[in-house]
């Protein structure tokens, strides 16, 4: 493997990384503060859309981030939804922005 498609592994275990937490609380607290579900099925939809275009240019860096996308925003649509509206200490009490 080259340089960029280690590069491009490492990018996609950065986005694995960042997805950790926000799904952690989300699933740990039950709690939905702060999360854009309208902006979370906008990026469902364009990692499927972009999933169908790495599979098709044969790309597994691609192919591999798409699904962890896929799954992740799958996951915190899925748990947002059971726990609408619920909201943890933190959340109640922070300042809008």
């Amino acid at each position: 493997m080259d340089a960029t498609g280690l590069a491009g592994f490492a990018g996609t275990i950065l986005v694995i990384i960042a997805y950790v937490p926000q799904v952690h609380h989300l699933i740990k607290e039950r709690c939905t503060g702060g999360i854009s579900v309208r902006a979370y099925y906008f990026w469902f939809t364009a990692a499927l859309l972009l999933l169908v275009h790495a599979i098709g240019i044969h790309d597994p860096v691609f192919i591999m981030l798409q699904c962890y996308q896929l799954a992740a925003c799958g996951l915190i649509l899925f748990f947002c939804t059971k726990y609408k509206g619920s909201v943890c200490e933190t959340h109640r009490h922070a300042p809008a922005l």
